[in-house]
């Protein structure tokens, strides 16, 4: 039988429920919501109104399996820099969209605002570390979705420093940033404890991959100008992400961006975006 693992944000308040069946999941949190009436989420009472972000993510393990899995086989500094639920939508599926009804009042504002504001600009900015590779890709599909993706590094600087070069080709509709695994932090805790033989001792090393640092600053720049809806992020391997940067939407690939290219042209049609029917040739 399916699990169901909910990730609700409320302006920054987070409240997270696990491994509910399908029954307890809309009768309990869904149905409600798309009701508009209030509900109850681990332990706390929500009103729909209130929430900035609901995820739903449906697995085949419980999440204590999942999780045991994956501290086993990646080591303890997976719970240093992922949530939990981060963990989960690794293993599972999103299915929001399948129990989450959209407010057609909402909707009919929205398209009202974006006739007018700057989030439908075919400028689709693409964030990127050492592997260029991935970002080749990203940027030959979406030329090919008719948008027009802007590279900071191939754009000129006109003597201004990095910081003003972000500001002035920053004006655009939506961001995507690449996380590849091109450098290797140790965490300041050093070395995990272990107790043996009466007293604690000090075992492997706790390692983690992780993206540039520009990347990572270039990612929260985006977050706060553009918002959370406006920001993908395409993580290659098991690198680490910003463990506070949750209601993100997070796509895996292995080794190309073109393994993705279904999820990433869901997640621009969500955005608003028209995409054109060449990127099916």
């Amino acid at each position: 039988m399916p699990y169901y693992h909910v990730y609700i944000d409320m302006d920054g308040e987070e409240a997270e429920e696990t491994d509910l069946s399908h029954e307890q999941l809309v009768k309990n949190i869904t149905k409600p919501y798309n009701q508009r009436k209030k509900f109850l989420c681990k332990g706390k009472i929500i009103h729909p109104v209130d929430v900035t972000t609901i995820r739903i993510i449906e697995t085949e393990q419980p999440a204590n399996e999942i999780l045991g899995r994956i501290k086993a086989t990646r080591g303890l500094w997976a719970t240093f820099t992922f949530s939990d639920f981060q963990l989960l939508e690794e293993q599972g599926k999103d299915v929001t969209r399948e129990y989450i009804q959209v407010d057609r009042r909402k909707q009919k504002k929205k398209k009202v605002v974006k006739k007018r504001f700057p989030s439908l600009r075919k400028e689709v900015f693409i964030v990127h570390g050492r592997d260029h590779n991935p970002m080749k890709e990203l940027k030959a599909m979406l030329k090919k979705f008719g948008l027009n993706p802007i590279v900071l590094h191939e754009q000129p600087s006109g003597s201004r420093t990095i910081v003003e070069k972000l500001e002035k080709y920053s004006d655009v509709g939506y961001a995507f940033v690449i996380l590849t695994p091109d450098d290797l932090s140790l965490s300041a805790a050093g070395r995990i404890l272990q107790f043996e033989d009466g007293r604690y001792q000090m075992t492997e090393d706790i390692y983690a991959r992780r993206a540039r640092q520009n990347v990572i600053l270039e990612f929260g720049y985006f977050v706060g100008k553009l918002g959370r809806d406006r920001v993908c992020c395409l993580h290659k391997g098991d690198v680490e992400r910003p463990s506070d940067m949750s209601g993100i939407v997070y796509i895996p690939f292995k080794e190309s961006v073109n393994e993705v290219r279904d999820k990433i042209v869901k997640e621009l049609k969500a955005a608003g975006y028209e995409i054109e029917k060449v990127w099916k040739t």
